[in-house]
């Protein structure tokens, strides 16, 4: 069972076991992999100032409804301005998505090694935070890539056991448990 508790001054005190650390690295992988995909690298400047200013993000929405879900239109009535939002805006959304992620798998370390038992470490402040914020993010794409919307909890929860999606339904309800779990620590 993964434990977030109360510690001192705003952190959190994690427990979780390396079979839930594995899962969650390995969902986090994935999700770095799908916000990296396709984006177009930046274009190298000499001048550091010329490269923080230099704004060519992508202008059309991703194909992908995931990462649609992750990158969502900023204006649905106004095609050009959604266009213009997503050139100012899209690869520093990428990056702080990667950025949460970064700091969920640094802070689960090398869980890959068979000897690792269950963990434990404290997270602070930010890094509570970016835990929450990559959780959300994993828990939307799988909701995506499910079809899980707000009205149809009821067929979910009824799903027949041989459903080949309800192993992948199972994991979207540990990440919510996860995310909620960490909310009330945090809240604490």
């Amino acid at each position: 069972m993964t434990h977030f508790r109360p510690h001192r001054k705003g952190s959190v005190y994690v427990d979780l076991p390396a079979y839930a650390a594995r899962l969650l690295a390995n969902l986090t992988r994935q999700l770095i992999e799908l916000l990296r995909d396709g984006e177009s690298a930046p274009h190298p400047a000499a001048d550091p100032l010329e490269a923080m200013l230099t704004v060519d993000g992508p202008r059309e929405a991703p194909d992908d409804p995931a990462l649609l879900r992750l990158l969502p239109n900023a204006h649905l009535d106004d095609e050009e301005a959604a266009a213009e939002f997503r050139r100012y805006t899209e690869r520093s959304l990428r990056d702080a998505k990667v950025a949460d992620a970064s700091v969920l798998l640094e802070t689960i370390g090398r869980v890959e090694d068979e000897e690792v038992d269950d963990l434990e470490f404290v997270l602070d402040p930010a890094q509570a935070r970016a835990w929450m914020r990559c959780l959300t993010a994993l828990r939307l794409t799988l909701a995506e890539r499910l079809g899980v919307t707000a009205e149809d909890e009821d067929y979910w929860e009824t799903l027949d056991d041989n459903d080949e999606r309800l192993p992948v339904y199972e994991i979207y309800g540990w990440l919510g448990y996860l995310l909620e779990s960490l909310i009330d620590a945090v809240r604490r």
